[in-house]
């Protein structure tokens, strides 16, 4: 927020997507005057920074609508969804982001070896006549 002075920080918030069987959960938080402070001042870019704490944000109610004022930002050359591919998927994997919609969850990107597989049946096909089997 110190590098964009137009953010309210009572109007900028960060939401959460998180993928679990059959649901999906957006949890919306936003930053403590604590908090601010601390991220302004801190150096330590590792998993768990140093002098981080639960207080330097604040879980805030969130309205769905079909309106959305804000932005998406989505990784830049990988896909967002590893629900399709897990065992890729690294908590300390690097990457760049971008703006952007995010592509659906069933996009062909999220799960290429479903595709791989759809050509190597299409490949592998035998044209058998159609004939039904009387004795079957």
């Amino acid at each position: 927020m110190a590098d964009n002075p137009s953010w309210d920080g009572e109007k900028t918030i960060i939401i959460t997507c998180s993928f679990t069987p059959g649901s999906c959960t957006l949890t919306a938080y936003k930053l403590t005057p604590s908090g601010y402070e601390w991220g302004r001042q801190n150096t330590d870019k590792g998993n768990n920074p140093k002098g981080y704490l639960p207080s330097h944000y604040e879980r805030v109610q969130m309205l769905l609508s079909d309106r959305f004022l804000g932005f998406f930002m989505v990784p830049g050359q990988v896909s967002w969804n590893y629900n399709f591919m897990g065992v890729r998927h690294d908590p300390n994997m690097k990457y760049d982001l971008q703006l952007a919609n995010p592509k659906e969850f069933y996009h062909e990107v999220h799960r290429p070896s479903h595709f791989l597989n759809f050509a190597s049946l299409q490949e592998g096909e035998i044209y058998n006549a159609d004939r039904e089997d009387m004795y079957g």
